[in-house]
C-alpha cells in the first residue's frame, strides 16, 4: 500500500493518495487538480475514488476538476452532503467566493467500508468540526481530516461546529485505537494515536 501526502491545498490543507496495485483513492480534494494528477502519474496510480473527510471548502475546492479528469466516484458522509450544494454549509460563502459542486456523491455512514482492490477503508463518523466529519481507517493508518491534528484538534467555532461532539469523537472513538496507528491529518504533520493520547490538549480543553 502507498500513502502519499499532497501538500499545499487551500488554507494549507493536505490531501492523500492511498494506492494499491496501480489504483488509488484520493482523500480530500483541496489541492490543485494539476498537482494531484501529476503526483498520481509519477506513482503510476489511477484515481478511482475520492473520499471527503468533511465538506469545508479547503477540502473540496478542486472536487469537480478532479472528477472531470478522472471520473472518480465521490464519497461523503450523509450529514455533510449539503456542503456540495450549499456555499454556507461549506463556508465558501464567507470567504468571498461562494462555491458549489455539480458532481454526484455516495453517502457514507459510520461503519461504511470503501474498497480499493484488497484494501478496506473503514469509515469512522467523528462529528464536531462538522456534523458529517469522518476519519478513514485502513490497515495501521488513520486519515483524520480536521478532527484530530498533531497536538491539536479541529476548530468548532464555524457554523455547525460542536466542542462536545469533537471531544466525544476523539476521546471515545479515536483514543481507543492502537497506540502505533499513524494519524494523517487534514492540516500539518503526521502523528500517532499514542502521542495524541498522551499530549493532545483536547482533554484539558473540556468546555461544557
Amino acid at each position: 500500500m502507498i500513502v502519499k501526502p499532497i501538500t499545499g491545498g487551500m488554507f494549507e490543507s493536505v490531501s492523500y493518495l492511498v494506492g494499491d496495485k496501480g489504483k488509488a483513492i484520493l482523500i480530500d480534494a483541496g489541492v490543485k487538480c494539476d498537482k494531484v494528477l501529476s503526483i498520481a502519474k509519477e506513482l503510476n496510480l489511477t484515481i478511482e475514488k475520492i473520499i471527503l473527510t468533511h465538506g469545508h471548502i479547503d477540502h473540496v475546492a478542486e472536487l469537480d476538476n478532479i472528477v472531470e479528469h478522472t471520473n472518480a466516484k465521490v464519497y461523503i458522509h450523509i450529514d455533510d452532503e449539503m456542503a456540495l450544494t450549499d456555499a454556507r454549509f461549506n463556508v465558501s460563502a464567507y470567504t468571498g467566493t461562494a462555491m458549489t459542486f455539480k458532481c454526484k456523491s455516495e453517502a457514507l455512514r459510520d461503519g461504511s467500508v470503501v474498497h480499493l482492490g484488497d484494501l478496506e477503508l473503514k469509515i469512522i463518523h467523528t462529528p464536531g468540526h462538522t456534523p458529517g466529519s469522518i476519519c478513514v481507517e485502513v490497515e495501521n493508518n488513520l486519515f483524520s481530516g480536521d478532527t484530530l491534528f498533531n497536538s491539536g484538534y479541529g476548530r468548532v467555532d464555524l457554523p455547525n461546529g460542536s466542542f462536545e461532539d469533537i471531544y466525544n469523537s476523539i476521546v471515545d472513538k479515536l483514543f481507543i485505537l492502537p497506540d502505533d496507528m499513524i494519524v494523517y491529518p487534514g492540516h500539518g504533520s503526521s502523528t500517532t494515536i499514542e502521542a495524541e493520547r498522551r499530549t493532545n490538549p483536547i482533554k484539558q480543553a473540556n468546555q461544557w
